[in-house]
């Protein structure tokens, strides 16, 4: 026997299942999955063993749809005040929490391009490459003096303010030190392999050093001047797909590539997704990755990016760093084109832009998407429970709950790698839900399946199943 079964003292035998850690794989067939995986899975996610929970939910800011998706998203701390500052429809909006409204503050912005932002010492700047960069107070926007007109990816390092033009797109600009409107010497600039026909997609400061990516290379700026800078080429085929596909956590840096997600350590850049998750990735639509977008939360880092023949990004792709190699759930039912996490004075709360049309979400929040259930199911691997030669006679099945878990759980079964059947649910108390298996149910193989569409949370510590093994076969 194996362990995936114990005999009980009633003849009957118990399959557990106390582990769901392991997340989705589509790499390994079925029959040899680890047991502590799934073969399908959505808005569920393990990130400690012995527990599986649904994500939790979205709410809008904004009652009032902004004209446009969102194209930027960033928080303000200046001047004694906290905002939020977003980009839709081709304008720039400041989010006023008295009214609960975005009030409008730019105008004249590319209403297609991403807008990005960084932190100055007296204001915050905004670049899309279209446009000319422009910054904001905490009271007035306007025009970031003697930029470069065309100028992106707006970065912060070494005090000075970086960016990229989008006529020299492999090249870097910066302004004087201190002085994000002082672009008056006119070697403050460098070349990022000029002349290779790729383009620099992303800018991060990273070990205290700037990071510069391109669609198919990563180099690393070093220095803090113009006399003591040295470019450094790091990888020569990898790179990030789009400005905001690139997010930090612990030491290293995650970001999106055509061909999966990658873990960057400074040194050398290593694919986190092909050994679990590669037929997942053939469903990436591979036109639109330049709109991936990456961040973290709560241990685990989100990629946003758009399923199918989706233009937009639809879906979001988790990574809990749990062991060796990390582990992968899908939540389904977000569309974010940009993350920001602002912080209240008293939580830091995450919000996205919406991808599809004129909202700014909240994400992490409540049990429920704008008042809509969250449809989730987590599908394991096929049992053979210790005993592939023996038909089984199952009886029972117990999921074992997390107090507080709530509605209706639907347990299924397909047996014998045949369809999805329901199983009966008899009771449940604070921690166990009951169900059993109609009446003479055989089976040498059971596949179980776990879904859960009401608006309640629900945290899943486990699954038992009865069973009685028969005679072997003759």
């Amino acid at each position: 026997m194996s362990n995936e079964s114990a005999r009980l003292q009633s003849g009957y035998f118990e399959l557990s299942i106390n582990d769901f850690s392991g997340g989705y794989v589509d790499k390994i067939d079925d029959p040899l999955l680890p047991e502590n995986t799934a073969q399908n899975v959505q808005n569920f996610v393990g990130t400690k063993i012995g527990s599986m929970k649904k994500r939790s939910g979205q709410k809008r800011l904004n009652a009032a749809l902004l004209p446009g998706v969102i194209q930027g998203l960033y928080p303000y701390y200046g001047n004694n005040s906290r905002q939020i500052i977003t980009v839709a429809g081709g304008k720039g909006y400041l989010w006023d929490a008295l009214s609960e409204a975005f009030t409008a503050i730019k105008t004249g912005i590319g209403n297609t391009a991403p807008t990005l932002f960084e932190t100055c010492v007296n204001y915050m700047v905004a670049a899309n490459g279209i446009n000319p960069p422009w910054k904001w107070d905490g009271t007035t926007a306007s025009t970031l003096d003697n930029a470069p007109a065309d100028g992106q990816f707006p970065t912060l390092y070494k005090e000075k303010l970086f960016l990229v033009p989008k006529s020299d797109p492999s090249t870097l600009l910066w302004s004087k030190s201190f002085y994000p409107e002082d672009w008056t010497d006119l070697n403050n600039y460098m070349h990022v392999n000029k002349g290779d026909g790729d383009k620099i997609t992303a800018l991060r400061t990273f070990l205290d050093e700037l990071v510069i990516f391109k669609r198919h290379s990563i180099h690393v700026l070093h220095g803090s001047n113009l006399d003591t800078f040295r470019m450094v080429n790091t990888e020569t085929k990898i790179g990030a797909t789009g400005p905001l596909a690139v997010t930090r956590f612990q030491n290293s840096l995650f970001f999106v590539n055509n061909d999966g997600i990658y873990t960057w350590n400074g040194m050398s850049a290593v694919n986190i997704s092909r050994e679990r998750i590669p037929e997942f990735w053939e469903q990436i639509n591979q036109e639109h990755l330049d709109k991936a977008v990456a961040t973290t939360r709560n241990g685990m880092v989100w990629f946003s990016l758009p399923e199918g023949t989706s233009s937009y990004n639809n879906i979001i792709l988790v990574y809990v760093p749990i062991g060796e190699g990390g582990k992968w759930w899908i939540y389904r039912g977000i569309n974010a084109s940009c993350f920001t996490e602002f912080n209240t004075g008293n939580e830091i709360l995450l919000y996205s832009g919406d991808s599809y049309e004129g909202y700014v979400n909240q994400q992490d929040v409540g049990t429920d998407d704008f008042g809509n259930s969250i449809d989730a199911h987590w599908v394991g691997k096929t049992f053979d429970c210790g005993l592939p030669d023996r038909k089984k006679k199952f009886k029972k099945a117990f999921i074992r709950d997390y107090p507080g878990s709530g509605g209706n759980v639907n347990l299924q079964v397909a047996l014998n790698y045949g369809t999805y059947t329901d199983l009966v649910f008899e009771c449940k108390d604070a921690l166990v839900r009951r169900y059993r298996f109609p009446i003479g149910t055989y089976a040498r193989y059971l596949t179980p399946k776990i879904s859960h569409t009401t608006k309640e949370n629900i945290e899943v510590r486990g699954i038992n199943f009865l069973f009685k093994p028969k005679s072997k076969p003759r």
